[in-house]
């Protein structure tokens, strides 16, 4: 089976409104008050210049830095793809067998709903009817449509819809909060360090926490696929529904010894692969096209067109921020 092309240059399908990402996002100084009134925490504050403080009382960060990722424990790295993302070993993810696409995947499996491409993909696009029936703003048939171009490499799509419904999200905000995992997180393990613990190890200094790379992944499936509710009448559920990487920055931060608090921005990177393998088909497929759900007619009807007519998948990115405020420092 081929493996995939990878985009020349910025070739990126974007959604109605495109994407608020940035792989170079240099930080502008959060408007706190440095040590005596010194405004804006400029670099006086930091080394202490002209005021009676010791050098690094108040600490800052300046410059975007990579502190934490999650990886799908199921995943099974085969296929580098290039991502523009400061930091990343390599500037690639590794992706599964969902990345691939080709000619040769008849020669596995019988699974078929038929072999008219025409009729295969209009089986598939009937997958955006199935599993975002609620879906308002049109993210998942913008990505459905965009891998029915039958496009020949594996292309990033990003859209501003999908990363605002991901913020909206429960499982993102339980995800993000215990990423800090500061005191009071719901669900924190105290004998697990994260970002708070990384901070107080470091005594608050951003710039010398390590990074952690052993974060649980989130999923976007919430809800009944049978009954078509949640993520699952929204679109999510049909565009990600587990995530294979999760890349956290920091954007921004501001220790303040005095009040014994810290301010920290973070930006979340999620990539995910919207593609099959054979396990999907395995466990989703059909064998026809009589007496089965249209879910997995149209299942069967994405794979053997990623497998069987070359119709290249996509990779999907998606970007939210969040900050935390005022947390304490203890």
């Amino acid at each position: 089976m081929a493996g995939p092309t990878f985009r020349g240059g910025d070739q990126r399908i974007l959604g109605t409104r495109g994407t608020t990402g940035s792989p170079e996002n240099p930080q502008a100084p959060f408007s706190t008050p440095g040590p005596l009134g010194v405004g804006d925490a400029s670099q006086d504050s930091i080394d202490g210049a002209g005021v009676n403080s010791p050098p690094y009382e108040f600490i800052m960060l300046w410059r975007e830095r990579f502190v934490a990722q999650a990886t799908d424990t199921y995943l099974t790295p085969m296929v580098g793809f290039p991502i523009e993302e400061p930091g990343v070993p390599d500037g690639e993810l590794m992706f599964g067998q969902d990345i691939r696409f080709g000619t040769q995947g008849g020669l596995r499996k019988s699974q078929s709903v038929g072999t008219n491409e025409n009729d295969l993909r209009k089986k598939c696009a009937r997958l955006v009817d199935v599993f975002a029936p609620d879906d308002d703003t049109g993210m998942a048939k913008r990505l459905m449509d965009a891998f029915l171009m039958k496009r020949s490499t594996v292309r990033l799509f990003e859209d501003d819809d999908m990363n605002e419904a991901i913020k909206k999200h429960p499982n993102f905000q339980a995800f993000s909060s215990l990423v800090l995992s500061a005191p009071g997180t719901p669900g924190m393990n105290s004998k697990r360090t994260r970002l708070h613990q990384a901070l107080k190890q470091a005594n608050w200094d951003i710039n010398d926490v390590p990074f952690i790379g052993d974060l649980g992944i989130l999923a976007f499936n919430e809800g009944s696929k049978f009954w078509g509710t949640e993520d699952f009448a929204t679109g999510l559920g049909l565009m990600i529904n587990g995530v294979q990487y999760a890349l956290i920055f920091a954007t921004g931060y501001f220790y303040n010894p005095m009040a014994g608090t810290y301010d920290l921005h973070l930006r979340f990177v999620f990539y995910d692969v919207f593609g099959l393998d054979d396990d999907d088909l395995d466990e989703y497929g059909a064998s026809s096209s009589f007496n089965v759900f249209n879910s997995q007619v149209g299942i069967t009807a994405w794979w053997q067109l990623q497998h069987q007519f070359a119709y290249a998948p996509l990779v999907t990115r998606a970007v939210v921020t969040r900050k935390f405020l005022n947390v304490p420092a203890v």
